[in-house]
C-alpha cells in the first residue's frame, strides 16, 4: 500500500513464484503525498475491469515471458567453478534431491527454494514440518520449472529432513479437475493439528488465465504423507479445469488450528473490483470440507479499517478464541486521499468459532518506498521485493499474542517525500487478549531489517529476521534472532547472528527494469520467513539462503531452505 502503481499490482503481492517483472501502469486512484516519516496513504482498487494475473507478467524476462537469452542469472556465473561459501554447519540446508534447471536464465543453477513456513508438533518439540515455494518441478505447459508446494519433515529438531511433493495441485504433477488449470502453486502455510495431523495451504494458479484457487492437503502421520487437495476457493476456472471470465482473485493465504477442537481456519485476501478484503474458512472434521467464506474486513466507516488489506495470519488460542493479523489501510474515506489515513497493522477476534470478528489497530506501519523499476517496494540497493505484512505467534501456555511487522518510519526522505535510503526496522507488540495492545518495542540496528518472524511459549518469545547489518557492502543478508522471557525484556536481549555466513541475494531470479531498462538481479527471495518453538524452548528460524549447499561437490549458490536451531533462556 501507499502508492496507485503498487495497488494496481497487489494482485500479484504474494506470487514471486518466479522473478515477476511487473509493468509500470497509469495511476489508478487518487494518492496523497506522504511527508517523511508519515505513513503513506492507501488508494483503493478503481479499475473498472478486473485485472488478469498474466497481463504483469508479459514478457519482461526469461522465466516469465518470451525468450530473452541474453539474461542470465547471476548463479550461472558460479558454474564450472567452486561454490565460494564455507561449509554452513550449524546451519541445516533442508533440501533433499534437488533438480537442476534446464531452461531459461537460471539453466545449470539448482532450482529454488524461497518463502518458508515451518510448525511444531504441540506433542513433540523434536517434530517440524516446513515448507516452501519449491522450484524443482518442471512444467511441460510452460516449458520451465515453476513454484510447487513440498513438505520438509524433520523428527530430530530440525537436524535432518525428508522433503515430499503435495499430491496433484497443478498441472505438472498431473492434476484433474479444476487445478488442471493451474501451472504454480505457493504462498506455503503450515499449522499442525491434533494427533499428527498437519495442514498445509496453498495457492493454485494458471499461468495462462485467470484461474486462481485456494487449496489444503492434510497429513494423518506427521507430514511423511498427504492426502489429495480440497479446494477452498476457486475462480476463473471450472470444474474441469476450463478458464471462465472471474472479477477475482485469491492471495496469500495462511492456516491456524484449534489444538483442543481440532477446528481448522484459512484466511486469504480475496481481490476483486471492490477491493482486498480478508475472507475465512473452518473445517471441523479434519479438513475433509470447509465453510463458506466468512468476512473478516469489517464494514467501512469513515475513519475505520478500509477493505484494501493484505498478509492475514490466523491463530487460535486455548480458549478457542480466533485471532487474524493482517495489514490494513486505515481511512477517512474509501479514496484513502486524507493526511491521516494510513497503513496499519490489524488484530481481528472472534469469540464465536470465526462467525464473525471484531478488528483493532495494533499500531500504524510505515511502507517501503516503491521502487518504479522493480514495480514494487524494495530497500534502497537491492532488487527483491518486500512488505509490511505482519506475523503473529501465540503462547499457548498463558493465551498471549505477539505481532511483528518491519517497516521504515526510520528512513531518510527528501523535503518531497522521496526516500533517500531505508532502514527498516523490526517491531513487536503483545496483547493478553487481542483487545488492548502494548505500544509496539522496536528491535533491530541501524541496518535495513525484514520479513521479521515469531515464535512464543511457555513465557518465551523469540524473533527472527533477515538484517544488512553483517555486509559493509549492504548488499549480503544474514538471519539474526532476539529471544527472552516476554517482551519486556526482548529489546534488552542481544541480537544473535543465526547465519554462519553473509550471503548475497543477488543470486537467483532475474528480470529488466521497467524504468531502466537494464538487468536486475535477485528480483525475488520470497515475501516471507518462518520460526517455530516448542516445548523444549528450541526456536527454529527457517529462511531462504542463498549459499546453496557448499558442502555439495559442484554445487553452485541458489536459494535454498535453511534452519536453525537455538535455544531461548
Amino acid at each position: 500500500m501507499g502508492n496507485t502503481r503498487r495497488r494496481r499490482v497487489a494482485v500479484l503481492a504474494s506470487l514471486g513464484l518466479v522473478s515477476f517483472a511487473f509493468t509500470a501502469v497509469p495511476a489508478i486512484g487518487p494518492a496523497s503525498a506522504a511527508p517523511p516519516g508519515h505513513a503513506h496513504a492507501s488508494p483503493h482498487l478503481k479499475h473498472a475491469q478486473p485485472l488478469r494475473v498474466n497481463e504483469l507478467l508479459d514478457g519482461r524476462d526469461e522465466d516469465n515471458g518470451a525468450p530473452e537469452p541474453t539474461i542470465s542469472a547471476l548463479c550461472q556465473s558460479f558454474l564450472g567453478a567452486p561454490n565460494p561459501y564455507a561449509n554452513p554447519a550449524p546451519n541445516v540446508d533442508a533440501i533433499v534431491g534437488d533438480s537442476i534447471v534446464q531452461v531459461g536464465s537460471q539453466a545449470g543453477c539448482a532450482a529454488a527454494q524461497n518463502e518458508t513456513t515451518v510448525a511444531v508438533d504441540p506433542a513433540n518439540p523434536r517434530h517440524l514440518v516446513a515448507g516452501a515455494n519449491d522450484y524443482r518441478l518442471f512444467n511441460s505447459r510452460e516449458a520451465r520449472n515453476d513454484s510447487y508446494g513440498f513438505a520438509y519433515t524433520s523428527l530430530d529438531g530440525g537436524a535432518t529432513w525428508t522433503n515430499v511433493a503435495l499430491p496433484h495441485l497443478t498441472f505438472q504433477t498431473g492434476a484433474t479437475g479444476a487445478l488442471s488449470d493451474m501451472d504454480a502453486a505457493g504462498d506455503p502455510a503450515i499449522a499442525f493439528g491434533r494427533n499428527n495431523t498437519v495442514y498445509y495451504a496453498n495457492i493454485a494458479f494458471s499461468r495462462l488465465n485467470d484461474g486462481s484457487a485456494i487449496t489444503v492437503n492434510v497429513s494423518h502421520d506427521g507430514g511423511f504423507t498427504w492426502s489429495e487437495p480440497t479446494i477452498l476457493a476457486l475462480d476463473g476456472a471450472d470444474a474441469n479445469g476450463n478458464p471462465v471470465p472471474t472479477d477475482f482473485f485469491n492471495d496469500k493465504e495462511w492456516v491456524g488450528v484449534d489444538q483442543n477442537s481440532g477446528a481448522a481456519y484459512v484466511s486469504w485476501t480475496r481481490f476483486g473490483p471492490s477491493g482486498s478484503p480478508i475472507v475465512v474458512t473452518k473445517s471441523i472434521d479434519g479438513g475433509t470440507t470447509w465453510s463458506a467464506p466468512t468476512s473478516v474486513t469489517p464494514a467501512f466507516t469513515p475513519g475505520g479499517v478500509t477493505p484494501f488489506d493484505q498478509g492475514s495470519f490466523p491463530l487460535v488460542g486455548s480458549d478457542g478464541a480466533v485471532y487474524i493479523a493482517y495489514e490494513g489501510a486505515v481511512c477517512q474515506t474509501l479514496a484513502c486521499d486524507q493526511a491521516t489515513d494510513h497503513d496499519a497493522v490489524i488484530v481481528a477476534k472472534s469469540t464465536n468459532g470465526g462467525a464473525s470478528f471484531a478488528s483493532r489497530e495494533v499500531s500504524a506501519d510505515f511502507d517501503f518506498p516503491f521502487n518504479a523499476d522493480v514495480g514494487s517496494p524494495t530497500l534502497t540497493g537491492e532488487n527483491f521485493r518486500i512488505n509490511s505484512y505482519p506475523s503473529m505467534a501465540i503462547d499457548r501456555t498463558n493465551n498471549r499474542l505477539y505481532v511483528t511487522w518491519a517497516d521504515d518510519r526510520n528512513g531518510s526522505y527528501d523535503s518531497s517525500g522521496q526516500s533517500t535510503k531505508t532502514n527498516g526496522d523490526v517491531f513487536v507488540a503483545t496483547s493478553g487478549n487481542g483487545v488492548q495492545w502494548q505500544a509496539p518495542v522496536r528491535l533491530g540496528s541501524s541496518a535495513d531489517e525484514v520479513f521479521p518472524a515469531v515464535a512464543a511459549y511457555n513465557g518465551r518469545v523469540a524473533v527472527s529476521t533477515y538484517t544488512r547489518s553483517f555486509d559493509t557492502g549492504g548488499i549480503g543478508l544474514d538471519v539474526v534472532m532476539n529471544g527472552a522471557t516476554g517482551i519486556g525484556n526482548i529489546k534488552k536481549s542481544p541480537t544473535v547472528r543465526v547465519t554462519t555466513q553473509t550471503s548475497n541475494p543477488q543470486v537467483q531470479f532475474v528480470t529488466v527494469g521497467a524504468v531502466s531498462g537494464q538487468v536486475l538481479q535477485g528480483a525475488f527471495i520470497g515475501d516471507y520467513t518462518s520460526i517455530a518453538m516448542g516445548s523444549d524452548l528450541v526456536a527454529h528460524p527457517v529462511w531462504t539462503d542463498f549459499r546453496g549447499n557448499p558442502t555439495l561437490t559442484g554445487s553452485t549458490p541458489n536459494q535454498e531452505v535453511y534452519s536453525a536451531s537455538m535455544p531461548v533462556r
